[in-house]
């Protein structure tokens, strides 16, 4: 079973409320914006600072996250993940609207640089798996999520144009990403 527990005190203390399916608006239960811990069982689960979805998003593995950090009492609504993460592809385009020279990416690289791609992603396919991208290279410094069927045309739009250095597949035994 995939579940996640929301805390309403750090520690996994307090009230609790349980989730095993995606939950757009945590307000329904009257559990948006107030977990500050929380406990995993099962597959990976996407937290979002917004409702439906929206604002920022974190993913958070199978185990207890006794402190939320910058997501303490932020938290909206929230995604289960049943995406296969055993054989991830995502394929990088040189220019907006999935133009130019483009790449199938299956494993992590430190630094695209090596392969004369770095800062030069524009948009991207998600075909398989969940990935994270990096403006940092060793996939350090601000992040993006990428979920499995995503399709951003434009980078431009979300402020990432010509900036990832790096990238790497989310893997199961990821706790926190």
């Amino acid at each position: 079973m995939c579940e996640i527990i929301l805390f309403d005190h750090e520690g996994c203390a307090g009230k609790r409320e349980d989730f095993s399916s995606d939950t757009p608006d945590l307000g329904v239960k009257l559990f948006s914006g107030v977990a500050r811990s929380l406990k995993v069982e099962g597959n990976h689960w996407v937290a979002y600072t917004g409702e439906n979805y929206t604002g920022e998003r974190k993913i958070y593995g199978e185990g207890e996250h006794v402190k939320l950090g910058p997501f303490d009492l932020k938290i909206r609504s929230l995604k289960l993940l049943n995406t296969d993460l055993s054989h991830p592809i995502i394929e990088v385009y040189e220019h907006v609207d999935f133009k130019g020279v483009s790449r199938n990416v299956d494993q992590r690289i430190d630094n695209l640089r090596t392969g004369d791609f770095d800062n030069l992603i524009s948009s991207h396919i998600v075909k398989t798996g969940v990935w994270i991208l990096y403006d940092g290279m060793n996939c350090q410094g601000k992040s993006m999520i990428a979920l499995e069927g995503e399709r951003v045309p434009n980078y431009c739009a979300i402020g990432w144009n010509d900036k990832v250095s790096s990238l790497r597949p989310l893997l199961t035994s990821d706790k926190e990403v």
